[in-house]
């Protein structure tokens, strides 16, 4: 396996592992409290202090940002491995394509 394939099975294996465990402690700390499935979206700012309470909203909503995030974190990864064969133009359309998905995203409406 070259480094850019090895770049990107670490990084989207990690993101799924992550993101599993981030919702199943979600899913179990939902029936340990004896709650149902939280209905509401946590704000990043106040991931923090409700993950330190245990609460299955914060669990869930960063196993989602996990997830969300897992394919920004690959194409990062990927322009690294590339400017580390030094190849310029890969690094430069996938940079391209990493400036596309950011903007896709500040740019959307939710």
């Amino acid at each position: 396996m070259d480094p850019i394939e090895r770049t990107v099975n670490v990084v989207l294996t990690a993101g799924i592992v992550v993101t599993v465990a981030l919702l199943v402690a979600g899913l179990v700390l939902s029936i340990v409290k004896g709650q149902g499935l939280p209905a509401r979206i946590v704000h990043l700012g106040d991931l923090p202090s409700l993950l330190a309470d245990l609460d299955p909203a914060a669990y869930l909503s960063l196993g989602i940002v996990v997830l969300i995030a897992t394919p920004f974190v690959r194409v990062a990864g990927t322009i690294v491995a590339f400017a580390r064969q030094r190849d310029r133009r890969y690094v430069l359309v996938t940079a391209v394509v990493l400036v596309v998905m950011c903007a896709s995203v500040l740019l959307g409406r939710a």
